[in-house]
């Protein structure tokens, strides 16, 4: 009797959160690895406003924007670089479009930088471990090809990947390889290094602008959101004074 009054009230409760998850909205955002910190402290705020859920998605932003057009699903997107968006706009998958800042690659040291590297020249040191993210992947790989390559020209980044000790996927794996102390030297997004869980571990080496220039972060509405007005809200409110003291605060520019 036990046991069928327990099932009884367990089913009653499936049914009841299945009921109120059909009211209440429910959001997909796509979103780059290195930006998730401030994006779900900005979710929270939006759902608490307009009574949803925003499920964020993390990875790659090629691998992120591979899974949105394949399933044609989701509400926003937001890749490592404006770049993403330059060369998918064909596809019609990216409507409106919010600039809420920029990131800037630099070169990712373990704490107090006991190999005493100083510039991009260290990537072909043979006594220096390196990590460089694989261009296919993750945003910062190929944006840090594309700075290795402006430094030192197609035949140093050849180098410098052949002499690598690990090809990383993400920012958040690049950060790992040198928090264990598997790797010396990484290019990453500036950000990430001045996170607590990273800062205690990594220093950061800014590189010239002109060789690692600003890339703007924007917000892409999909146009098979299911709800534009909410994900048209939130943008809002990232590229608002409030969203960008958010952003400010884990290191973005």
């Amino acid at each position: 009797m036990l046991k069928k009054l327990l099932l009884s009230l367990i089913v009653l409760v499936i049914s009841s959160n299945s009921l109120m998850a059909k009211d209440k909205p429910i959001l997909l955002f796509y979103c780059g690895i290195t930006m998730v910190k401030p994006i779900a402290q900005i979710s929270k705020i939006i759902e608490k406003k307009y009574n949803c859920t925003i499920k964020i998605m993390q990875g790659g932003s090629k691998d992120l924007y591979t899974s949105l057009k394949l399933a044609k699903k989701g509400d926003l997107y937001l890749p490592g670089s404006d770049s993403y968006r330059k060369k998918n706009l064909k596809d019609g998958f990216l409507l409106d479009e919010k600039y809420i800042g920029f990131n800037k690659a630099a070169i990712f040291v373990q704490k107090g930088n006991p190999k005493k590297i100083k510039d991009l020249k260290s990537m072909l040191d043979e006594n220096i471990a390196t990590i460089i993210c694989n261009p296919k992947t993750g945003s910062i790989g190929k944006n840090g090809k594309s700075v290795l390559i402006k430094f030192g020209g197609e035949e140093f980044y050849d180098e410098a990947f052949d002499l690598a000790v690990e090809i990383g996927t993400d920012s958040r794996n690049l950060n790992k390889a040198l928090i264990d102390k598997r790797a010396d030297i990484a290019i990453n997004w500036r950000a990430t290094g001045f996170w607590p869980e990273n800062s205690p571990f990594i220093d950061v080496i800014e590189i010239d602008d002109k060789y690692a220039p600003k890339k703007k972060l924007i917000i892409n509405l999909l146009s098979f959101s299911k709800h534009p007005k909410i994900a048209k809200a939130l943008m809002e409110f990232a590229a608002s004074k409030d969203g960008q003291a958010i952003m400010k605060r884990y290191g973005f520019l």
